[in-house]
């Protein structure tokens, strides 16, 4: 048996379904909670399978649902009274990249200047 070391939670922001997950790992389960009602079974398995690839849960999970048996250690709940991921981080970035753009603009200036009075 490989020893493999999986966090206790992981909190994912998905853009395509637009959703928010919330994974919890225990020992022997492992509770998926998601924010939306819009993944249908299919995607689900195939989310799982992700999940193990990447290590965010364990690999033996990583062919969950091809032998036939769904199994009864991942609990898959929809809770839409989850919180929701705070902007606060979107207005940093925000914040930096307009901080970038007037800093590269006023760099462009200074060298357009020291090239036009160098050239003069």
């Amino acid at each position: 048996m490989r020893v493999q070391f999986v966090p206790e939670r992981v909190q994912l922001s998905l853009q395509n379904p637009e959703n928010f997950i919330q994974i919890e790992n225990s020992d022997d389960h492992v509770v998926i909670r998601a924010a939306r009602d819009n993944f249908n079974e299919r995607e689900r398995i195939s989310f799982i399978r992700y999940l193990a690839a990447e290590g965010f849960i364990s690999d033996e999970f990583g062919s969950f649902g091809k032998s036939g048996r769904l199994g009864t250690s991942i609990t898959w709940i929809v809770d839409g009274n989850q919180p929701k991921p705070t902007p606060a981080y979107l207005q940093r970035i925000d914040r930096f990249l307009i901080q970038l753009v007037v800093s590269a603009s006023i760099l462009w200036l200074v060298l357009m200047a020291l090239d036009f009075l160098r050239s003069t």
